[in-house]
């Protein structure tokens, strides 16, 4: 069971989140899609990097991105809702965009030294040796 919630970052990290918020504004006209995923960003980042798990979020993002790409061209509709943008430019540069909160989170588990160990351990906080 550890080692399934150990992995539950990458699953939600390859979820569409940009897609989804796109997709939330243009036929609900609502911004919470973008607020759920920037909170998450900053989660997901800060778990990233406590878990140790860098090339994880790397290819999470990646993956994400993608999916959010190849999504975006079910809605040629999206081409005059968001004028002047070009949805895909308006894809990557969301996911550009949601990287920042991603490394604010991962500044913050580097600042706190906080790491989640794989096995059944607890969470630690290293002091260094100052």
């Amino acid at each position: 069971m550890n080692k399934q919630l150990y992995r539950l970052p990458l699953m939600l990290s390859i979820i569409p989140f940009v897609y989804l918020s796109l997709w939330l504004d243009t036929y609900f006209q609502s911004v919470l899609g973008f607020f759920f995923s920037l909170v998450l960003a900053v989660l997901s980042g800060f778990y990233f990097k406590a878990s140790r798990q860098l090339r994880l979020w790397f290819a999470g993002n990646v993956v994400s991105t993608v999916i959010s790409l190849v999504l975006q061209h079910q809605h040629p509709e999206w081409h005059f809702y968001y004028q002047p943008f070009n949805p895909s430019w308006l894809v990557l540069g969301l996911s550009l965009l949601y990287l920042i909160p991603q490394l604010f989170g991962i500044f913050w588990a580097a600042f706190l030294n906080i790491t989640i160990p794989k096995n059944d351990q607890n969470v630690g906080v290293h002091k260094s040796g100052r």
